[in-house]
This record gives C-alpha cells, structure tokens and sequence, in this order.
C-alpha cells in the first residue's frame, strides 16, 4: 500500500536525522569536553537536523496516536457524536497543515530569494527551512486519512486502540454487553 510505504520512508528518515543529530552532538560534546576544541559547526548542524527528524516525527505522531489528546469529554459522548468530532477534528488539523504547508513553501522561497546563509557553515538558509513544507505536508496527508477513516466509521480510529480494546473486551460474541 502506497499509504504504509509513505510512512517507513517518513520514519526512516526521521530515524537517520535523530541519530545523526545524536551523532553530532555527542561529537561536539567529547571535543567540547575532552580535547578542549570544540567545532565551531556543531550546534548549528545538530538544530538543523534535530528540527527535520522532529518535523518528519510530526506526521509519524499522528499517524500512530502517539500525540497528546484531552478525552475528558470525549470518551463520555456517544458513538456518533465521537465520530463526527473526529471528522470535523482532522479536518481541521488538515486545514492547518495547508496553511503551514503554503506558508512554509513561502518562506523557503523569500529565503532562497535573498540568498541568505547560516554563520558558522554557510549553509543557505533555505535548506532548513524546507522541512516546514515537507513536514506539514506528510502532517496533512495523515490528517486526511484519519479523516476518511473517521467518516467511514473505523471505530479504532474513533475510539482509539485501547478504548476499541476495552469497549470489545465488555461486549459478548453477540454484540451484548457481558454481565
């Protein structure tokens, strides 16, 4: 399926900028502390590539429900209402996504424009910036597929896996609550 290989690629890039970015770091922390010559591109290089793995990691945390939600309220409403609020909530978080989408494309071009580059490597700036389109873009991809689930009536997308867990353990074969 187009949509799973979509997120090993996201994820596998993710991995290599955060190990990557670790590698950099302890790098810079064993010449800071050790050899007392501490590379002067360290950190920028370590911001840059920490901020593409945690910009790809974004579509990653929604895509697997490992982001933060308040279900306070909504674990006590009913079915349908759960799934309309989980419609209309995607949806949403879509429309946000074009927006950061559209706005980080802007950006990422005025920067390449101007010709702007970073201190230490002179790196043009563009390159950093370039991951807010992208992982905006992998963000509204998944905002979309939730929602499609959502309306469709995918009650783990609905009730989330736990409470889809729960919710299956409580009912009899016949679709009855156990006493």
């Amino acid at each position: 399926m187009w949509l799973r290989r979509i997120g090993q690629a996201e994820e596998a890039l993710a991995s290599i900028f955060f190990v990557l970015g670790m590698l950099i770091n302890l790098y810079a922390v064993v010449m800071r502390y050790v050899f007392n010559m501490p590379p002067p591109w360290a950190l920028e290089i370590f911001e840059s590539v920490m901020t593409w793995a945690v910009f790809l990691g974004f579509g990653m945390a929604l895509r697997d429900n490992h982001h933060i939600v308040v279900d306070l309220l909504y674990d006590r409403l009913p079915y349908a209402v759960k799934r309309w609020i989980s419609v209309i909530a995607n949806l949403i978080g879509f429309g946000y996504s074009v927006f950061m989408t559209v706005t980080g494309v802007q950006i990422t071009l005025l920067a390449r424009q101007q010709g702007i580059v970073t201190i230490d490597v002179g790196m043009p700036i563009w390159i950093p910036y370039l991951i807010m389109p992208i992982g905006m873009a992998f963000l509204g991809l998944f905002f979309v597929v939730k929602a499609y689930r959502a309306l469709r009536g995918d009650r783990v997308e609905i009730l989330g896996h736990i409470s889809h867990e729960k919710q299956t353990a409580e009912m009899g074969h016949g679709g009855v609550p156990v006493s």
